[in-house]
């Protein structure tokens, strides 16, 4: 048994780290191409963007991690149960159960580390993001408007210029949006406008220099658009309270003890405010810290009985898996709002559920 725990211990450890390294550098990567396009359009330093891509990495690994493990089984299995090795092992009197105890010592120590990174360093690093952007909005305002195209990036509003020079736009076009629908309402075109940073009521104050609007009817017939105000000097203030959130209003910037203590407060004295919202977070972190462990007890039986040594089959097999875990998860999240249902208790139903499926499909597989 020592010979077969070594084998393993190295087949699956190694196959763990290459999967979850090539995961993560894809995910990664994905971020690395739009920093570098945020660099090549705007004033933010270098150091500024990586940190804002590093940032990121925690959040990431607490997907790859469980998906690299489940992949590794399901690849390493496949090719024992082709291979008949595990039947030989079955004929020599040795059962499933010491065979993949070694799978499930590396699972339990995953899943601990993954507890370790929702809990306390994820939303660390979430705080620390929505912190820099604070920061970036604050110290360089300017940072958010690139020239030569339309700037999307606050809300309500698109914005075009054709150059930049300091705090000075030249040849401007300001669209404004309806709320909620994005509904052009009017737009205003100007041959210059001065910005200045008003941190007290946290909005861009815009003076526009020989501008002219024009007004949208609400059912977008171009035939009934009429101008509106016009002026050597007009001020716009373009709203920037999405860039300042309160931290202490964010789930998601919370450790769970945080978490834990507001919960503890409001069942001391309640304020009136619904608990579900954080009763909900709480039960899906402690829940989703154990996705390695629910992966593995599914995964190791499955490629026990598909006998199939093809890599392409296990990794098919391994994102179906983490796709339905994830689907049935944010059910349970979308449903935090609406106690009555009890989505405290919803969120666990991944877990139980293919737990229940595992546990089952490796008796079948133990029986035979």
């Amino acid at each position: 048994m020592t010979l077969i725990h070594n084998y393993l211990y190295k087949e699956i450890v190694l196959l763990t780290t290459a999967i979850i390294g090539v995961l993560t550098f894809l995910l990664v990567a994905v971020s690395m191409f739009k920093v570098v396009q945020t660099l090549m359009y705007t004033d933010l330093p270098m150091y500024l963007a990586a940190k804002l891509m590093f940032l990121g990495i925690p959040l990431t690994l607490t997907l790859t991690i469980p998906a690299g493990l489940l992949a590794a089984v399901m690849i390493v299995f496949g090719r024992m149960s082709s291979d008949r090795e595990l039947l030989a092992l079955k004929a020599s009197g040795i059962g499933l159960a010491p065979v993949v105890a070694p799978v499930i010592v590396i699972a339990m120590l995953l899943s601990g580390i993954d507890y370790w990174l929702v809990a306390y360093v994820v939303p660390e690093c979430q705080k620390e993001f929505s912190g820099m952007k604070h920061e970036i909005v604050t110290n360089n305002p300017m940072a958010l408007l690139n020239p030569e195209e339309v700037v999307d990036k606050i809300p309500g509003w698109r914005i075009y210029f054709a150059k930049k020079e300091g705090t000075t736009l030249d040849d401007v076009i300001l669209w404004r949006l309806e709320d909620g629908t994005n509904r052009l309402t009017s737009s205003i075109r100007a041959d210059r406008a001065e910005i200045d940073l008003d941190l007290e009521h946290q909005q861009l104050v815009m003076k526009l220099l020989n501008g002219r609007e024009e007004e949208y009817p609400h059912d977008g017939d171009a035939m009934k658009v009429h101008p509106g105000g016009h002026g050597e000097q007009m001020v716009e203030a373009v709203s920037l309270n999405s860039f300042y959130e309160k931290v202490q209003k964010k789930l998601a910037w919370m450790t769970l003890p945080d978490i834990w203590d507001i919960i503890y407060t409001m069942q001391s004295a309640p304020t009136g405010e619904p608990a579900s919202p954080y009763l909900t977070e709480l039960q899906a972190r402690i829940s989703f810290s154990i996705t390695t462990f629910t992966f593995i007890v599914v995964g190791i039986p499955l490629a026990i009985q598909t006998q199939r040594r093809e890599t392409s089959f296990g990794i098919v097999i391994t994102f179906l898996i983490v796709l339905l875990y994830y689907v049935l998860g944010a059910v349970g999240r979308a449903l935090k709002a609406h106690a009555g249902l009890y989505p405290e208790l919803i969120i666990w139903t991944p877990n139980i559920l293919f737990q229940a499926v595992g546990f089952w499909l490796f008796y079948r597989a133990n029986r035979k």
